[in-house]
C-alpha cells in the first residue's frame, strides 16, 4: 500500500512539474499569476452637436463685448450667456443674446416715444457682421465652440452668474458680485447683502 502512495506522489510531482513549465513559457502563465491590472482606457468626452447660426451668435457677442480681454474674460461673457439659457432668459444663446426690451421714455418736448433696451449694447447699436478674417473674431469663435461643444470654462464665474458691465460704467445693481475679470465686473441675482447696500448708499452722498 505505501508503495502505491509513493507511485503516486512521484506522479503527482511530475505533473506539477511539467505544468509549470508549460505556463512558463505560455501566456496563460501571466494570465493566472500576474496581479498587474490591465490599464483602463480614458473615456473621451463626446462633443455636443452645435448649431452654425447660435455658434456665430456666440461668436459675435464674445467679439464684441470681450475682443482684447484675457481668456477668461471672453470665456466668462460665454458663460453669461449660458447661465441665462439654463434660467430661462430665452431657449437658445440668439435668443439670450438679442432680448430686448421697450419701455415709455419722454423727449425733450413731452413726447412720449417707446425706447429699446438691449440686454448687450452692441445689438441696440445694431453692429454689422465683424471681419470673419479678424485674429480676435477667430479667437472668439474657438471660446464660443469650446463652451457649446465641450461645456469648457464652466469653473470660469459660477452657474448662478447672469450679469456683468464694464469697468467704465456704474449701473449700481443691487446683485451680488461674484468675479472681476479685466475690464468687467460679474454679478449674480443674488441680493448684495444690507451692509453691502448701505455703504453704496454713503458712496452716492459722498458724490
Amino acid at each position: 500500500m505505501s508503495n502505491k502512495i509513493k507511485f503516486l506522489r512521484i506522479v503527482t510531482g511530475l505533473l506539477v512539474l511539467l505544468v509549470g513549465l508549460y505556463l512558463t513559457n505560455t501566456e496563460e502563465r501571466y494570465f493566472l499569476f500576474d496581479a498587474t491590472p490591465e490599464p483602463v482606457a480614458e473615456v473621451a468626452k463626446v462633443a455636443k452637436a452645435v448649431d452654425p447660426k447660435q455658434l456665430a451668435c456666440m461668436a459675435k457677442n464674445i467679439f464684441y463685448e470681450a475682443n482684447g480681454e484675457p481668456l477668461n474674460g471672453q470665456a466668462a461673457v460665454a458663460r453669461v450667456v449660458m447661465n441665462r439659457v439654463s434660467h430661462g432668459f430665452g431657449s437658445n444663446p440668439c435668443n439670450v443674446i438679442y432680448q430686448a426690451t421697450y419701455i415709455d421714455k419722454s423727449n425733450e418736448y413731452g413726447d412720449i416715444y417707446k425706447a429699446k433696451l438691449c440686454q448687450f449694447s452692441w445689438v441696440c447699436e445694431n453692429k454689422g457682421e465683424p471681419n470673419k478674417n479678424n485674429p480676435g473674431y477667430i479667437k472668439a469663435k474657438a471660446i464660443a465652440y469650446d463652451v457649446m461643444a465641450h461645456d469648457a470654462y464652466e469653473d470660469v464665474v459660477p452657474k448662478s452668474t447672469l450679469f456683468f458691465h464694464n469697468l467704465h460704467v456704474d449701473p449700481l445693481w443691487p446683485y451680488k458680485q461674484v468675479a472681476k475679470i479685466g475690464n468687467h465686473i460679474f454679478y449674480s441675482k443674488q441680493k448684495k447683502s444690507k451692509n453691502t447696500q448701505k455703504t453704496v448708499v454713503a458712496n452716492e452722498n459722498k458724490i
